[in-house]
């Protein structure tokens, strides 16, 4: 990921610009690259001219082409003389465009965005939001999100330019390959065929229209060679790079960044085929390059000592490794002069977030490394974790600037990283120093940093609009805006025919601008909302421990996968300790032989993989007292039910029944994070009645090709018997009556028990497409409740059971967790879920879900858990379904 974000360096080379509406002879310089020329031109057309409007307009195209030619401080002097407030809305958005692209050239991001996210709203209160102007307002923004690691938002802000571009040119002209060109940059770090596939596209244009030794050419072939380096084809790339150098070299014959960008990316080649000595020439002629062009700040600079700087830890050479750092954080930080290295920066006046990041990590890891492999001095763990620290910090406020999930969890692959070198050096410190407490607490708050920092936030969120006191039909307008804004997000993703795709994306850049214009507003109504909004933190042991009582034991996992180490954090009421161990480079097949053996009954399997896991994951001292579990998983551990673990040694010939599962000695449910945990508050919600909604479909359109479920009918009718039993209300639906309409009605609020028996399926590649089948209300809904509606149900439950196939499961993504059915349920209110991980039998899920709600009514007094593992125990007993297939899969997660 780290030289993937290096390749982002400079994105503003890579578009095309153009300010008129009729094609000039100062547009066609423009065009071509022929800035010296444009420049002319604009001299000569403006002491012909003294149309203030007609002035304006020239103004900022020789600003434009200054930018381009990198002389950045005449240009910021031209664009200072062009506004005043007094200038019609379209020319002051043209302007603030203009200034988007200086600041962003100037590595000032925040103001860039502010700049062009006003030049957005000028050209719409202008009526001008349909011109190619504000497309090339766009496709900036495009740019600036795109080279901010905002990927789900800048291909948002290219495909509308692309669309308003296609209106209005025809389909070869270069501003459409512009356009092909920023998507391509967009997909190069998440479907480098897709990026080809634009840049090609952009290439061919390129050719048709400028030939073969064109600036524009050299910018098709840069960004190929990103994508031939993604796919490891390294020779391809050298060839591209080189061949856009010669372009570049014939075009400027002194500094310039467009050069020194191509030699950056040789030298990131380069180190990818293992020559760091050609890598590190390459990097110090673009680092001069770039100084020469830039000045001493700027974050083009700091990526490149950041490269430069990575090269040394490996040869031991630590000192010259931190001096290069420490050089970056000057660099990127407008007031940061500081050589010592034991001087933090404060996080304020930075340029580029993402840098500033890798700049604060690789300090860290070159600190751990000479402690390691020189100097074995305690102070060199102390001040990686304050560098550390100073990462999270950084994290928590770029995540704040995000405004896209999608991007959020993508920040979290970033900050893992961060967070599993936060465990490790942390774990390292405490062994090693005399008051070891402080050290063991920090490695634990950066393991649960790195799990679902992105639910938490968004619930947090919801939370303070809740506290904040704002109107119901405000909520009610939110709720609107992202029931469309998820229904489009899902529709884009069952991948429409071109012209229904280009409706959606229209459609959904302009919800997406209303959401964000209405957070803005509650930000600026309910300043109590906005304070509160971010109000997340990473809970302490202490905390933890009060929320347990004395018969549970919280085990939380971590692995390191670089360092092949797993962490396991014990916490009981009293004690708090950690547990590492290697893990077996068979680690990952131990997972898949479990899952394969408990799904295809192969009894073999199943105890082999088992006990090495049990071995592996479980600890051999709890204290005698603990009764409960409650297990907070990591990565692939998130998809094994540890109830079918083992406590003891396993003879391979024991029958199922007589295996020593876990679940024989103690009760077992999951949480996402430490952080859920307090933020429920650890006690169930209270009603005067217990109250629970059954649907069962039973049967299902001939569309979606899904078998019949008679068991369900049976299981609902048996479970709403049982409430009945009780005089405890129960809504039953089923068949035709278990419709998608009756779940997103407002009557799921009203009951503590919802209960859905059906099919479901999980989209692990697009987790938005993960659904639970219900039937359609003809003409209102499709009888496929999608995670993106999940999301915005309204629950107030105690407890919500899919006994479905599947549920649990989802995409697992680093320092997110499982993204899926569970985690949209969570949001949606679910105190807790019962979920399964695999296609399940219909008859033994029947008889399991009676028996659960059969001992949750007849005990006063019960836990889920408790209730759930006597169901489970019965099944184990039953000869029948002994085996972990038919008991194993549904797992309680809550607290």
């Amino acid at each position: 990921m780290r030289r993937f974000l290096l390749l982002l360096s400079f994105p503003l080379l890579l578009s095309c610009y153009t300010q008129a509406q009729s094609i000039t002879l100062v547009d066609q310089y423009l065009l071509n690259a022929e800035y010296d020329k444009a420049l002319q031109q604009i001299d000569l057309a403006l002491q012909k001219t003294s149309d203030s409007h007609t002035v304006a307009l020239l103004q900022n195209k020789k600003a434009e082409a200054l930018i381009r030619l990198g002389k950045l401080d005449q240009a910021e002097k031209i664009l200072t003389g062009i506004y005043t407030p007094s200038t019609p809305g379209f020319q002051q958005a043209i302007t603030q465009t203009t200034y988007g692209l200086l600041y962003m050239n100037q590595g000032r991001n925040d103001v860039a965005e502010d700049a062009l996210q006003k030049a957005t709203h000028l050209f719409d209160e202008s009526n001008k939001a349909e011109t190619l102007e504000a497309a090339q307002a766009l496709a900036y923004l495009g740019n600036l999100y795109c080279a901010t690691g905002k990927y789900t938002q800048a291909e948002e802000q290219l495909n509308m330019a692309l669309s308003l571009r296609q209106k209005q040119l025809k389909e070869n002209h270069e501003l459409i390959a512009a356009s092909y060109n920023d998507l391509g940059l967009t997909f190069t770090a998440t479907d480098p065929d897709k990026a080809l596939e634009y840049y090609e596209k952009a290439l061919a244009i390129y050719q048709k229209v400028h030939g073969k030794q064109h600036p524009k050419i050299a910018i098709a072939n840069t960004n190929i060679g990103f994508v031939y380096r993604k796919l490891e084809l390294y020779g391809d790339a050298v060839n591209n790079f080189e061949s856009a150098l010669k372009i570049w070299e014939q075009v400027y014959t002194t500094a310039h960044p467009s050069k020194a960008f191509v030699l950056f990316n040789l030298g990131e080649t380069y180190l990818k085929i293992g020559d760091a000595k050609a890598a590190e020439a390459f990097y110090m002629r673009a680092l001069s390059m770039y100084q020469e062009s830039y000045g001493k700040k700027h974050p083009e600079i700091a990526r490149v000592l950041n490269a430069v700087a990575s090269i040394h830890i490996p040869r031991n050479e630590f000192e010259k490794a931190l001096n290069y750092y420490q050089q970056a954080l000057q660099a990127n930080i407008n007031d940061y002069e500081a050589t010592d290295i034991t001087t933090q920066p404060r996080l304020k006046n930075f340029y580029d977030g993402n840098v500033l990041l890798y700049s604060l990590l690789g300090k860290a890891q070159a600190l751990e490394s000479q402690y390691y492999g020189r100097t074995l001095k305690f102070t060199n763990l102390s001040l990686a974790l304050q560098t550390l620290q100073v990462c999270d910090t950084l994290i928590d406020k770029l995540r704040q600037l995000i405004t896209n999930e999608s991007d959020k969890i993508l920040l979290g692959v970033i900050a893992n990283e961060v967070y599993t070198d936060g465990v490790r050096i942390a774990h390292e410190a405490g062994n090693v120093a005399l008051k070891k407490k402080t050290y063991f607490e920090l490695a634990f708050y950066f393991a649960e940093k790195s799990k679902s920092a992105v639910l938490l936030e968004a619930i947090s969120d919801a939370n303070a609009k809740s506290f904040a006191g704002i109107p119901t039909d405000l909520l009610d307008e939110e709720k609107n805006l992202k029931t469309a804004i998820a229904l489009c997000a899902q529709k884009l993703a069952q991948k429409p025919a071109a012209d229904e795709e280009k409706y959606l994306r229209e459609t959904s850049f302009s919800l997406n601008r209303s959401y964000e214009a209405f957070t803005k507003r509650l930000e600026n109504q309910f300043p109590e909302y906005f304070n509160l909004k971010f109000n997340t933190s990473s809970p302490s042991i202490q905390q933890l421990q009060s929320k347990l009582d004395a018969h549970t034991a919280l085990l939380s996992y971590f692995i390191d996968e670089k360092n092949n180490r797993l962490y396991i954090f014990q916490i009981t009421q009293k004690k708090y300790s950690i547990i590492d161990h290697t893990l077996p480079a068979e680690f990952g097949k131990y997972i898949t032989g479990m899952r394969n053996g408990i799904f295809f009954n192969d009894q073999k399997v199943f105890i082999k993989s088992a006990a090495k896991l049990s071995a592996l994951l479980l600890p051999q001292h709890l204290p005698s007292g603990v009764q409960n579990l409650l297990v907070l998983p990591t990565g692939r551990l998130s998809i094994i039910p540890f109830e079918a673990l083992f406590t003891n040694a396993v003879n391979e010939t024991d029958s199922y029944n007589a295996l020593p599962y876990l679940i024989n000695r103690y009760t077992v449910r999951y949480e996402f994070s430490a952080g859920l945990i307090l933020q429920k508050g650890g006690a169930q919600r209270t009603a005067d009645t217990p109250s629970i909604l059954l649907c069962a479909p039973v049967t299902f359109p001939e569309k979606d090709g899904l078998p019949e479920l008679p068991g369900t009918e049976s299981e609902v009718n048996e479970i709403a018997r049982l409430f009945a039993s009780q005089n405890y209300t129960n809504g039953l639906y089923i068949k035709d009556q278990a419709d998608e309409k009756l779940v997103k009605s407002g009557k799921v609020k009203d009951y503590t028990y919802i209960h859905l028996a059906t099919h479901g399926v999980v989209d692990e590649s697009n987790p938005a497409l993960s659904r639970i089948f219900l039937q359609s209300d003809i003409g209102s809904e499709d009888g496929n409740l999608f995670a993106g509606e999940i999301y915005n149900l309204d629950l107030n439950a105690n407890l919500v059971t899919l006994s479905a196939c599947q549920t649990g499961l989802g995409k697992i993504s680093k320092g997110e967790g499982v993204i899926g059915l569970s985690r949209a349920l969570v949001y949606a209110g679910a105190q807790n879920i019962i979920v399964s991980f695999w296609s399940v039998a219909d008859e033994s899920t029947s008889e399991l879900m009676k028996n659960f709600y059969r001992k949750l009514l007849e005990e006063q007094n019960t836990t889920f858990c408790t209730s759930l593992r006597k169901a489970k125990l019965e099944l184990v007993k039953n000869e029948k379904y002994a085996a972990p297939y038919y008991w194993a899969p549904f797992i309680l997660i809550g607290f």
